[in-house]
């Protein structure tokens, strides 16, 4: 009996690996950078128009709140304040909303109450804008206490970071008072001096020489 030999199969040869045009990735990378920036673009935008929204709310409420002390409730605007402090960290409306509240709380004879809050507000490194007003207003409510030094301290800082001249001058003058009362002689000499020398035409020379005369008996 013949054997039949079955034909050998050859295997179909494999299907050469076509190579993607260069551009074709360069156009995946491109899409995928643009996906990318547009997530980058989209998220920066929610960012900004929730802050806006924030200010917004956070100013809206200042108002009512300032609205509430012009009418003389006091009590409701110091509650308001708070809440608005509290609620709306970081926004402007928020760092005005310390000073006006230090106020009220001066109106309501709570000046050391005032010199706690100012001293935490100005700890954290408030906005430069917010840093004058706070000073001062710490000055004046450490002279209430009369704690005569350490308002003769704050009023010099509230010059240091006054951005105009006259406001540097004035509050050097109100420190020079606060050291007289204390028994800060020389402090409060020297503040006047610091007036008439570097600041020769503001509106406060004339009170800081006649202060200064009435220190050194005439002699300047």
């Amino acid at each position: 009996m013949a054997t039949t030999v079955e034909p050998t199969r050859t295997q179909p040869a494999a299907a050469p690996t076509v190579k993607k045009p260069w551009y074709q990735d360069r156009q995946r990378q491109l899409v995928a950078g643009l996906v990318v920036l547009a997530a980058i673009i989209l998220v920066a935008w929610f960012l900004v128009a929730s802050a806006q929204r924030k200010e917004e709310f956070a100013a809206r409420s200042l108002n009512q709140a300032r609205a509430a002390a012009e009418a003389g409730n006091l009590p409701l605007a110091s509650s308001e304040l708070q809440k608005l402090i509290a609620a709306y960290d970081g926004t402007d409306a928020a760092s005005e909303a310390v000073i006006t509240l230090n106020q009220v709380r001066m109106v309501n004879g709570q000046s050391e109450l005032a010199v706690v809050g100012l001293r935490e507000f100005l700890a954290g490194k408030p906005p430069e804008q917010y840093q004058t007003p706070a000073y001062g207003l710490l000055a004046a409510a450490l002279e209430n206490s009369k704690r005569w030094v350490e308002a003769g301290n704050a009023y010099t800082e509230a010059s240091n970071t006054a951005g105009v001249e006259y406001l540097k001058a004035k509050y050097l003058v109100d420190a020079g008072r606060a050291f007289r009362q204390g028994g800060r002689i020389d402090d409060a000499a020297r503040v006047y001096r610091t007036v008439l020398q570097k600041y020769p035409n503001s509106p406060s020379v004339t009170e800081a020489e006649v202060r200064l005369a009435e220190l050194t008996d005439g002699k300047m």
